[in-house]
């Protein structure tokens, strides 16, 4: 894992947002990882990145998956440049699971090792219980 973060490069730079949403199951993430992989294509990434890049898309949607309001949906965002592959990922799930410990947890660890910047955003919604979400964001920037 490299110290570079996508945040000191130009935003100017990244292309547009390319947003896909499909239900919140298990049965989806080979599209998820495809679609992933398809895109990690365009910005120079090595075979090795595109293989640690699947495996982190895996490691955050299966975490997501877990944690979803049962027939919610998960939505990935994706933001490219030549350089830098930008994913994230966000499910509507519950008040509780909002709070839980994530960043202690195994995966938790096997993303930070994948990755080169990471981070857990929680909204705890407007207080009546269903409006909680949990996105996992990361990036990639191609070793050049």
């Amino acid at each position: 894992m490299t110290e570079t973060c996508a945040s000191s490069r130009k935003s100017e730079n990244l292309g547009p947002v390319i947003e896909l949403r499909t239900p919140a199951e298990a049965s989806q993430l080979a599209p998820i990882r495809g679609v992933s992989a398809a895109l990690a294509g365009q910005c120079n990434m090595s075979l090795d990145q595109i293989a640690d890049l699947r495996l982190a898309v895996d490691e955050a949607c299966s975490t997501l998956f877990r944690i979803a309001i049962r027939g919610s949906e998960i939505f990935c965002r994706y933001r490219l440049s030549s350089d830098t592959f930008n994913f994230s990922a966000g499910v509507a799930t519950t008040r509780t699971e909002v709070d839980q410990p994530y960043e202690r947890r195994f995966g938790w660890h096997v993303l930070r090792t994948l990755t080169d910047e990471l981070e857990l955003h929680r909204h705890h919604g407007n207080g009546d219980g269903t409006s909680s979400t949990i996105t996992i964001s990361f990036t990639f920037v191609a070793v050049t």
